[in-house]
């Protein structure tokens, strides 16, 4: 058993050292990538230069962006107010009005991924409204058990009070028939 091994091995060894070497071919180096002019590596990355802001810095950004859009309405203005609007921090989040520019997006990009970024952003936005709409009907659940919650309590309060009362008439009527 041991000599058929290292004889497979020896085998294998002229087998592979007969085999005709082949070089790989030399892959270009990468150049490194340009600046994007359009679509949706340039929308992120100015969404994405933007997080970084205050509060103030935001909300500035955002008029000088929507500025630029009511000047020049075109995709990539429309985009960055609009992915502002969706992702950006409480003082200029305002999905609905993220969710009106998206569906006013006509006509679609040519571009396949800036129309899945899109239409990624638009169901990620419905996801949020019925998100939304679902904490608003158990939010109001709650209250309306809280509240019944409290009229039961103030019913149990109101009993234990007349049982008491009952309690402390019986009590003496009890020490005199004892006596």
């Amino acid at each position: 058993m041991k000599m058929s091994r290292i004889l497979m091995l020896v085998l294998l060894g002229v087998l592979s050292g007969c085999a005709e070497l082949q070089q790989l071919p030399v892959l270009p180096t990468p150049q490194p990538c340009s600046e994007p002019t359009s679509g949706a590596a340039l929308w992120l990355e100015a969404v994405n230069s933007a997080h970084d802001q205050s509060p103030e810095q935001l909300q500035q950004t955002l008029a000088n962006w929507e500025q630029a859009y009511l000047g020049n309405p075109d995709i990539n203005n429309r985009m960055r107010v609009a992915l502002l609007l969706a992702t950006g921090a409480d003082a200029v989040r305002d999905t609905r009005r993220a969710r009106r520019l998206l569906n006013g997006v006509d006509p679609l990009p040519d571009n396949v991924g800036d129309r899945e970024l899109i239409s990624l952003l638009q169901q990620w936005l419905d996801e949020q409204a019925q998100s939304v709409r679902k904490l608003d009907i158990l939010w109001k659940q709650a209250t309306e058990q809280n509240r019944r919650i409290e009229e039961l309590e103030q019913q149990l309060q109101a009993l234990t009070t007349i049982e008491q009362n009952i309690q402390s008439r019986d009590s003496p009527a009890e020490i005199e028939n004892e006596r």
